[in-house]
């Protein structure tokens, strides 16, 4: 009989989601991609980049939706953790400082930085924390670009919706508070939150727990830390029965 505790339901935007799936594929889990947010590029145009002394990224999104637009690549890149460093590299950038996965790292990162002193934020239309606010005291100018919007889905698959009625033993990944609200609202919306007790959220902070606590899990998980690696080691062994 297949073990139905080792289904992973995945709720980020698709591209990243299908780089979650494949390393826990290759780990033994069974993988549903259920975005909770679709991504669309902005026709923002980029500002005379002469004027910054280095760029900031809070996610992988907004590494790609640059990278389009501009063949600037000599300018020292933040990025908030490895995933989205990741990105940077992948599209050449070389000088690249990492965070350690939320914007109050990324703060940080910036402010001991002594040479730098005006930093573009390449973002998207939504974000949970404000760079500009965290550095208000420091004398960093930090100015806002957003370049991609992510739309909140407005339907669950029927895949999801059949495995919830089935009762499947499993784990839903949270990495934002948005995907959680989100979640949380079209498994309401359906009337299917009673059938979320099977299942177990885990969660990249405390923020985004908070948003998933509306509905009957039969546990909530938080990362040690709001990095996807940490997120990921929550998971146990496949065919463990324990988490």
């Amino acid at each position: 009989m297949p073990d139905v505790t080792n289904l992973v339901v995945i709720t980020r935007p698709r591209d990243e989601a299908e780089q979650v799936a494949a390393a826990l594929q290759a780990l033994g889990y069974r993988t549903l991609i259920e975005p909770m947010l679709r991504v669309t590029a902005l026709p923002a145009a980029i500002p005379d980049l002469s004027a910054y002394d280095a760029l900031a990224f809070t996610s992988a999104n907004g590494v790609r939706a640059f990278a389009v637009k501009s063949d600037e690549r000599a300018l020292p890149a933040f990025a908030v953790g490895a995933r989205t460093a990741e990105a940077l590299a992948a599209s050449g950038f070389t000088d690249i400082r990492i965070a350690e996965g939320d914007a109050e790292a990324l703060a940080r990162s910036i402010r001991k930085a002594p040479a730098v002193s005006h930093v573009l934020h390449i973002s998207g239309v939504t974000i949970a924390r404000d760079l500009a606010t965290l550095l208000r005291q420091t004398g960093k100018s930090i100015e806002r670009l957003p370049l991609y919007d992510a739309i909140p889905a407005d339907d669950l698959s029927q895949d999801l919706v059949a495995t919830l009625y089935a009762c499947t033993m499993g784990r839903v990944l949270f990495y934002s508070p948005r995907t959680a609200a989100t979640f949380g609202t079209l498994v309401n919306n359906h009337g299917l939150a009673d059938m979320i007790r099977s299942f177990t959220a885990i969660c990249l902070s405390g923020q985004v727990a908070a948003k998933a606590t509306g509905l009957p899990w039969a546990g909530i998980a938080v990362a040690a830390r709001p990095t996807s690696e940490s997120l990921l080691s929550l998971l146990p062994p496949v065919g463990s029965r324990h988490g």
